[in-house]
C-alpha cells in the first residue's frame, strides 16, 4: 500500500469554486467518483481546505495500491470523469499552470514558507 500527501496552491478567487466542486464528488458525481476509486483500489482519499497568509492551499491525502499508474490515467484518461477531474485541476490550482521557470521558482518559494 503507497500513501501520499500533497498540498497545492488555489488560484486566487477560487476557492467557493474548489468548495463546488467538492459537492459534486458528494453528489452529481458520486458514483463516477466512487467507480474510479473502486478501479484504481483508492482506499483512503481526504480533501483537505487551508487557509494561509500566503494563500488557499487544496491538501490531500491518498491510499491505494499503485498511485503512480492512477495519475498516469488521469494525465491521457479520455472517459468522462478522468477528464472532468483533469480539467477541474487545471481550473483550481495553481500547481499544474506555470508558464515559466520563474513561475516555479516563486511557487516553490510561497511553498517553502508556508513550510511544514
Amino acid at each position: 500500500m503507497e500513501s501520499m500527501a500533497v498540498a497545492f496552491p488555489v488560484k486566487p478567487g477560487k476557492a467557493q469554486e474548489w468548495r463546488d466542486r467538492g459537492r459534486e464528488f458528494r453528489g452529481a458525481r458520486r458514483n463516477e467518483y466512487l467507480a474510479f476509486r473502486r478501479r484504481w483500489r483508492l482506499t483512503v482519499n481526504r480533501l483537505y481546505f487551508q487557509h494561509t497568509p500566503q494563500g488557499d492551499l487544496a491538501v490531500f491525502y491518498l491510499e491505494g495500491h499503485d498511485l503512480q499508474r492512477a495519475f498516469q490515467y488521469l494525465r491521457t484518461a479520455q472517459d468522462p470523469f478522468a477528464a472532468w477531474l483533469r480539467q477541474h485541476t487545471l481550473d483550481l490550482f495553481e500547481a499544474f499552470d506555470a508558464q515559466s521557470l520563474e513561475d516555479d521558482e516563486a511557487r516553490d518559494s510561497t511553498m517553502r514558507a508556508v513550510g511544514p
